[in-house]
């Protein structure tokens, strides 16, 4: 069962190598639109490298691929696919020796940024800036990828979280409708509490759900510039502002009204056998998990003919982006010292044009991260899903937008206050003084390239990085 693993503070270790060849001193690699200009039919070799090796998923990659070598008879393509962490080691390895494939996997955010940072990724901007494949994909997606205005990755998934809740336990606790504000989502977990079913089953045994959570009430207290330039770490003195005391605060209100008593150290998949068979109302995932609610990815048919889902109501008094949605997509990117960077877009472009897409959205029950792809779906909720991730705006999971030095002690600091052991002041400040050290480490030159990947946000300089689980 596939499971995203978004944690760069997992990634940090293996990765660390690309940090000692990123451009420092190094002129920049620059590309051209001959780069990408196929001379005659396409015809070489491609290597491919990315993390979709779960049986239930490599299948249809390797058909994308046996597909694109049958169209193209002078195109042979060697695929790879390896679980994460085996990714993660691999293509640290690949990246110091700067032997990289054609095209490999990279998540968005500053486990992507890394990779362009360190000249090793191909500047793809005059191939997806307002250009016909550019504008076939979901704008937040592309943006993903986008670095100092940009473009170095291709979108492939789309990807939100949401709760999905058990509509029958929703009307027999008396709960009416779906909570359109925080108070009233807490106010549900009460009513639902009294009739004797846990509101919403929580497992953190891997420290991202939580910073899933985080992802989401930041954005929904936190000005969206005041945020980019707090994950951005570019000076000392960030994460000051109330909004972060008040996501750490809504987290310990929902602990202690909606969470099962005791400690949340169980798996998230653990906690999604319990909405599932019906022991609890509510679970905060994610829409490419969509087809574990259904009775052919090990549901009981009565509940996937009774669930539905809602996005994180807001806080009426938050000083966030109340259309903030905690999301994100994966994708690939092309390798700079590519000698087939033409053949690898244009394979890129094979993959994910809308034919293509919709495949993937109809047999393996993800989003797309191509518009107008949707419809293709078999599984419940994804069309809806598409709705709401188009009416807003995608505020990236903290643990890859921002520097890992403050993603660990971030993520200790939520679980110590699920824990009941800090308080959400001493929460901020355990993590104002890691983004203060993440500073003063980057500003010693020691790591100059542990900025976020804030699309948009201009960075001082272009020097030479979860899912998922």
């Amino acid at each position: 069962m596939l499971r995203f693993l978004r944690t760069p503070a997992l990634l940090a270790t293996a990765f660390s190598a690309v940090l000692a060849l990123s451009g420092c001193g190094q002129a920049p690699v620059r590309t051209t639109a001959n780069d990408f200009t196929l001379d005659g039919r396409p015809r070489g070799h491609l290597t491919v490298l990315e993390k979709w090796a779960d049986p239930q998923y490599a299948p249809y990659f390797e058909r994308m691929a046996e597909e694109y070598e049958r169209r193209n008879p002078g195109v042979t393509i060697e695929l790879q696919a390896v679980g994460d962490q085996p990714y993660k080691d691999r293509i640290a390895a690949l990246a110091a020796s700067r032997d990289l494939p054609d095209i490999y996997f990279a998540w968005p955010g500053q486990y992507a940024e890394r990779f362009a940072d360190g000249r090793l990724a191909a500047d793809l901007t005059s191939q997806l800036s307002d250009t016909a494949w550019g504008r076939s994909f979901v704008p937040d997606a592309l943006r993903a990828y986008r670095y100092d205005g940009r473009n170095y990755g291709v979108p492939v998934t789309l990807d939100a979280k949401v709760f999905a809740y058990n509509k029958r336990i929703f009307r027999k606790a008396g709960v009416k409708g779906e909570p359109r504000t925080f108070a009233q989502l807490l106010s549900a977990c009460d009513r639902i509490q009294k009739a004797g079913w846990t509101p919403i089953t929580f497992g953190n045994q891997y420290g991202w759900p939580v910073g899933h959570l985080l992802t989401q009430l930041n954005a929904m207290h936190v000005p969206p510039d005041t945020l980019a330039k707090d994950y951005a770490v570019r000076k000392g003195g960030g994460f000051t502002h109330p909004g972060y005391v008040r996501a750490f605060t809504d987290l310990r209100r929902l602990k202690e009204r909606c969470f099962a008593p005791g400690g949340s150290g169980a798996s998230h998949e653990n906690a999604q056998t319990k909405l599932v068979y019906g022991k609890a109302a509510m679970q905060y995932l994610e829409t490419v998990e969509f087809p574990f609610l259904t009775e052919k990815g090990g549901a009981p048919a009565s509940f996937e003919r009774d669930w539905d889902f809602f996005p994180m109501p807001p806080a009426p008094d938050g000083q966030g982006d109340p259309r903030a949605l905690a999301g994100g997509t994966d994708g690939l990117m092309v390798s700079n010292n590519s000698p087939d960077k033409a053949l690898a877009v244009d394979f890129l472009k094979f993959l994910t044009a809308r034919p293509q897409a919709r495949e993937m959205v109809r047999e393996l029950g993800w989003l797309s991260a191509v518009q107008d792809t949707s419809r293709a779906g078999r599984v419940k909720g994804l069309g809806a899903a598409q709705r709401l991730i188009d009416s807003r705006r995608m505020s990236v999971w903290l643990d890859t937008r921002t520097d890992n030095k403050v993603v660990n002690p971030t993520l200790a600091a939520a679980d110590s206050v699920l824990g009941g052991r800090t308080s959400p002041q001493e929460a901020v400040r355990r993590v104002r003084k890691a983004a203060d050290q993440a500073f003063r480490f980057s500003s010693r030159g020691e790591s100059s390239h542990h900025e976020a990947a804030t699309p948009g946000l201009r960075r001082d300089r272009h020097p030479g990085q979860g899912g998922t689980r």
